[in-house]
């Protein structure tokens, strides 16, 4: 189940691209495409627990600081850490530079969790961070861009998005899943804000009913349905797991390109989606010999 839900994360995540391909060509730069995702998952969760359970807004104060801290971190940090590196390294640098977030996953897990460093994990994550690699370049460095700032800040977005599964597996129980993803949204629109004119853009993106559809979409599929698929898998599989089960995103990022844009997928590409599913399988078999 572990895995199923993370591929479905994943799956969702994957879809990213395409909003995000249809919202830029509306005009809407990448600070307020993020604000988007977040200010609309943030209103359609809010409208979820209104008419379902009010009692998932009340929280200790606590518990409302992990949930604040979850999404300033992990969502509004993110973006802004995110699209910075885009801005100096370019997509691809930026891109690649985000897919260390395993290793740092692993990191975080031994710190917070006590998790071993196992070789099997190691191997994997050097494996995902290949495949990554083949596919976001198609095997060639020639768009690499080496902007130190642009690279720390790269490394930043790794750091808060690898740090996502440590947050989720040590989730208090008593915090439901929906309430984490309320507040964490409202902390992240908070932090992405200060970047943009929310009124302008709310504006500009209402003056076009499809680009509406567009943005409630945004939030709904890739955000909040992969957020919770996220938040169970964690319950299944450990933080390590679970990171590197979700770059199973590159893989469906990739397909998707190739069946609605016509981008090319050439055997380095493919040979980098089986370096993927190689990192995602390889512990779950050794296990299994193991029991056998």
């Amino acid at each position: 189940m572990g895995y199923i839900f993370v591929i479905l994360a994943a799956t969702f995540w994957g879809s990213l691209g395409i909003v995000v391909t249809y919202l830029k060509d509306g005009g809407f730069n990448s600070y307020e495409i993020s604000f988007f995702r977040l200010f609309f998952a943030g209103i359609l969760m809010f409208i979820y627990i209104f008419f379902s359970d009010r009692k998932k807004f009340k929280i200790s104060g606590k518990k409302l600081m992990f949930c604040l801290l979850v999404g300033v971190i992990s969502q509004g940090l993110f973006n802004l850490f995110y699209f910075g590196s885009i801005v100096r390294v370019g997509i691809t640098t930026g891109v690649i530079l985000l897919y260390t977030a395993p290793i740092f996953t692993m990191l975080f897990a031994r710190i917070f969790n006590g998790i071993k460093l196992s070789k099997q994990n190691i191997i994997s994550i050097i494996l995902c961070f290949t495949g990554c690699f083949f596919i976001v370049t198609n095997g060639s460095i020639d768009h690499f861009n080496g902007d130190v700032v642009g690279v720390i800040l790269g490394i930043l977005a790794a750091m808060s998005y690898g740090i996502l599964p440590i947050f989720n597996k040590n989730l208090p129980e008593e915090i439901d899943p929906y309430t984490l993803m309320f507040y964490s949204f409202v902390a992240g629109v908070l932090v992405i804000v200060p970047q943009i004119n929310p009124q302008e853009s709310l504006k500009n993106l209402f003056q076009d009913k499809l680009l509406i559809l567009l943005g409630l979409g945004f939030a709904f599929f890739p955000t909040i349905l992969s957020h919770l698929f996220f938040i169970k898998a964690i319950k299944y599989l450990d933080p390590v797991r679970v990171s590197i089960v979700a770059n199973f995103e590159v893989i469906v990022a990739s397909c998707l390109g190739f069946f609605i844009y016509g981008e090319e997928l050439g055997i380095i590409k493919m040979t980098g989606m089986i370096f993927i599913i190689a990192a995602s399988t390889l512990p779950s078999i050794r296990k299994r010999s193991m029991t056998v």
